[in-house]
């Protein structure tokens, strides 16, 4: 019987395929299933589930020896009901899912896009950022119980925060500089108002006095009591009327000082005006300020 060079490769492939497919999942000896045993027991006892879990991976393959594939079948079912997950859910500040994340557990890598699928993590307590482009990191400490499946996590990426530039500061200064300004002023401009009125009074009460008893000749008994009372109140209105001008004249003075020296703002510098008026028995200021 003739054999063609076509079969003979055919036979070469197939017999290649029947010694090598055993050997290709072969990779792992029977002393490194041992030794991944016993390595997850005491990855397990640390805590360290996920190195565990890859370590119980390793000594249940179908290569290794059937007591240690089965000691590690057993420990990995057990593993799977103590390994807790976590499903995180970032969010940017107006409720929007976000998905290209990258999320580090103690620094150490653990997924750059999340997908709503829950995540294998680690008892204890671990730390959690979160990296969006062009976002602050967000940082989240948790406390990750043994055995907890499926804890959900929303964390919300602020955007940075903008620190105000100079000239912002600066124009707060002045806008509130200004603001002092016609504060001051304004009560300056009360207290002259209440001197104008007490002074207004107090020259009512001049003439009142006149009137009852303009000179000793003239003066009754009861044109005398008179004259005592209207003295008194001239003598009160009159005191409260220069105390107020001068109280009221200081505080303006100083409010105008305030806003006439704060720095003109970039685009228009304020402007105050100032209108006296004066009458019989009266006196007013009229202010007006625009910036």
């Amino acid at each position: 019987m003739s054999v063609t060079p076509r079969v003979l490769v055919a036979f070469t492939v197939a017999l290649a395929g029947g010694v090598l497919a055993p050997g290709a999942r072969a990779d792992v000896t029977k002393d490194q299933c041992i030794d991944a045993n016993a390595s997850a027991q005491r990855l397990r006892l640390a805590g360290k589930l996920g190195a565990a879990h890859r370590a119980l991976l390793t000594c249940a393959d179908s290569a290794c020896p059937g007591m240690v594939r089965d000691d590690c079948s057993r420990r990995l079912d057990e593993l799977d009901r103590a390994q807790p997950t976590i499903i995180l859910d970032v969010k940017d500040p107006v409720g929007n899912d976000l998905t290209d994340v990258r999320v580090n557990v103690d620094g150490t890598p653990l997924t750059d896009r999340l997908d709503g699928v829950a995540r294998r993590v680690d008892p204890g307590v671990h730390v959690f950022t979160f990296e969006v482009g062009g976002q602050p990191v967000a940082t989240r400490k948790l406390v990750i119980q043994e055995s907890e499946k499926g804890r959900r996590e929303t964390i919300v990426i602020a955007p940075a925060t903008v620190a105000p530039s100079p000239d912002q500061h600066r124009e707060g200064g002045v806008q509130g500089r200004r603001l002092l300004g016609l504060g001051v002023g304004g009560v300056g401009v009360a207290g002259v108002v209440v001197g104008s009125i007490f002074g207004g009074l107090a020259d009512a009460a001049w003439h009142d006095q006149k009137s009852a008893c303009g000179s000793p000749a003239s003066c009754t008994n009861a044109g005398h009591a008179a004259a005592l009372s209207d003295h008194t109140s001239l003598t009160t209105d009159g005191a409260v009327s220069t105390t107020a001008f001068i109280a009221g004249g200081a505080l303006l003075a100083a409010g105008i000082v305030l806003f006439l020296t704060a720095p003109p703002r970039a685009a228009t510098a304020g402007r105050l005006t100032i209108v006296p008026a004066v009458g019989p028995g009266q006196a007013s200021i009229a202010v007006t300020a625009r910036f």
